[in-house]
């Protein structure tokens, strides 16, 4: 028999295969494992459920004065007090966020926030966290949120609204305005009036129009209507630009128009409210910028304001000087009149004698009251001889100057009480004669206040008497003195005498018999008065045989 051997190795293929599968399945599960088994363990989260409610808290007057935000646990977890701070954040318009940090206990009245709820300082469901302050505003933008330290998690965050129809008006933004007709802001000017704006909004939608008040706390103490809160209004009659268009606006007043505001209105404070259908108000303030005149009166000024104190307040033009006779029949505002600057010994003397006018103006901002020292100084150019000419009272121009037309200054040497400085004086003179005073125009000092005419012959002060004989022949130099008193600054002759006229600094002593002597130490320095004098060096004379 016969033995034939072969070599077999499919039994070991199969043992072989079903090795290696074992190892694969081995190794991939134990890759799966070690790879779940790297995964971090989930933190465990807190689920909360709160309530929230802003409500503003108003004052007897309808102002809104703070607010009270309650938070009510409506599900999820109980709130621990050690791990949980409480973050308030709030922002008023454009100003930075600002935020309060709190931690949970029992209400405190002095603190204004805590647990309204429960015996113990954990918050549990149904129980209510509050916080009232009056450093917040429902119009502010405010966010609450909830802070688990122990597990680093914001556990809630909302931001806060007050319910419909709470809520009170919104001043979204307030200035200013020196010049009306353009569309930028301009700087308030002083004493060139300015105009007031405010643009006003309401979360519910139910703004009062006819609410919206102004009031310019630089007026207190006046005793006039303008101490009181004014009328803003958007009805698109001027000053305002455009009706409806939630732009308030005040101004064209005798509270804002020129004379005002005083440069010392600069840093006061202008108070702004307004209310809403259910008489929620809200108040807010804006300060006034008050700055010198940049250009003068309305830009027409070509020397600037500040230096007519250096040129001289009251000023005489070339042609605004005349002369006339004292018997002329047709009185001193006669048309028969000449220039002094050519003129004969004949002229001069006859008809009663030379009475010379000097019409001039005041562009300084403090009204110069007149004394009976005001006089025209002549000097001879050909010796050091000179004339005095003092100055007069106009009393009647319907007669002859040297027969009453024109009086002695009111006054002595010992006595110059101003009295010239009220109509109707001298006693006797006719009615309408203006008093002597040069007036100010603050709302242009180039053109400066109504010119006043001084007439002077008298070569005695306080005195009337026969004209000067102009004996001698040549050339004169004739220089103007002014001597008297000046006003407070920025006070018109009108406000200083007149009643109900706007009185800026509170002066005392204002009215129709009102005397600049009484002022020299007035207890309010803005209102004292001040002696005055300024020589006006003028024009020469020439007199011919």
């Amino acid at each position: 028999m016969k033995v034939i051997l072969r070599e077999d190795t499919s039994g070991v293929s199969e043992v072989i295969g079903t090795i290696l599968i074992l190892s694969m399945t081995v190794v991939l599960f134990s890759v799966i494992i070690i790879w779940v088994g790297s995964i971090p363990t989930p933190v465990a989260q807190s689920r909360l459920d709160l309530r929230s409610q802003l409500d503003p808290i108003y004052n007897a007057a309808g102002v809104e004065v703070g607010v009270n935000i309650t938070l009510t646990h409506q599900g999820g977890e109980a709130i621990a007090p050690v791990p949980t701070i409480i973050y308030v954040t709030s922002q008023r318009g454009t100003n930075p966020p600002t935020t309060s940090i709190f931690t949970l206990h029992k209400y405190n009245l002095v603190l204004g926030n805590g647990l309204l709820d429960g015996t113990d300082s954990v918050w549990d469901i149904g129980e209510r966290w509050n916080y009232n302050t009056p450093a917040l505003r429902s119009t502010d933008a405010i966010t609450v949120t909830i802070v688990d330290t122990s597990k680093s998690q914001v556990v809630w965050s909302a931001p806060m609204n007050a319910p419909q129809g709470t809520r009170p008006p919104v001043f979204i933004d307030k200035w200013a305005d020196g010049v009306w007709a353009t569309d930028t802001i301009d700087p308030v000017q002083a004493q060139l009036g300015f105009y007031l704006f405010a643009k006003v909004t309401d979360p519910d939608g139910d703004l009062n129009p006819n609410s919206v008040y102004a009031t310019i706390t630089a007026w207190y103490g006046s005793g006039t209507a303008c101490a009181t809160p004014q009328k803003m209004k958007d009805d698109g009659v001027f000053p305002d630009k455009a009706a409806g268009d939630s732009v308030f606006t005040f101004g064209a007043s005798v509270c804002t128009n020129p004379p005002y505001p005083a440069l010392s209105w600069a840093g006061s404070i202008i108070l702004l409210n307004a209310t809403d259908l259910k008489g929620h108000q809200t108040t807010t303030r804006l300060v006034l910028d008050v700055v010198q005149q940049t250009g003068g009166g309305g830009g027409t000024t070509t020397i600037p304001s500040s230096l007519w104190q250096y040129i001289g307040f009251v000023q005489i033009r070339t042609g605004e000087v005349w002369i006339s006779n004292l018997s002329d029949a047709g009185g001193y505002d006669s048309a028969s009149r000449y220039q002094p600057y050519r003129v004969t010994k004949a002229l001069l003397n006859g008809n009663g004698g030379a009475l010379f006018h000097f019409k001039m103006a005041n562009h300084g901002n403090t009204t110069i009251f007149i004394d009976g020292y005001t006089q025209a100084f002549f000097v001879n150019t050909q010796s050091s001889s000179g004339t005095a000419l003092f100055i007069s009272a106009p009393c009647d121009p319907t007669i002859q100057p040297g027969a009453g037309g024109v009086a002695a200054y009111p006054g002595t040497a010992s006595t110059t009480n101003f009295q010239y400085a009220h109509a109707g004086l001298p006693a006797g003179c006719k009615a309408g004669i203006p008093p002597g005073v040069f007036d100010i125009n603050l709302l242009d000092q180039e053109k400066g206040g109504t010119p006043y005419v001084v007439l002077m012959y008298p070569k005695a002060p306080f005195t009337t008497g026969a004209a000067n004989n102009w004996a001698n022949v040549g050339t004169y130099y004739l220089s103007i003195l002014v001597s008297g008193m000046s006003g407070p600054s920025n006070y018109t002759y009108a406000m200083l005498t007149g009643t109900g006229q706007p009185n800026p600094f509170n002066c005392a002593g204002l009215g129709v018999n009102y005397n600049p002597i009484n002022h020299l130490s007035d207890p309010i320095v803005a209102c004292r008065t001040s002696w005055y004098a300024q020589v006006i060096p003028f024009v020469g004379m020439t007199i011919v045989g």
